[in-house]
């Protein structure tokens, strides 16, 4: 769970901004977002190929471009 502590000199937006940022680095909602209904085995297997497919794409373009550039 994300806590922090607000300093006396540091304003309460900042506090918040850093907390919002705590939050997303744990995903916490991005847990909760996925958990929120239930997902068929297959299906998460299905969503975790096309993440890797999606991931492995984009790595092979941008090596193509470093490739290109020089």
């Amino acid at each position: 769970m994300a806590k922090i502590f607000i300093d006396e000199n540091e304003g309460l937006e900042k506090g918040l901004k850093r907390f919002k940022r705590m939050r997303e680095r744990e995903g916490i909602v991005r847990t909760f977002k996925n958990k929120q209904f239930y997902t068929k085995p297959s299906d998460e297997r299905r969503e975790k190929k096309k993440k890797a497919i999606r991931r492995l794409k984009r790595k092979r373009a941008r090596s193509s471009q470093r490739r290109n550039r020089y």
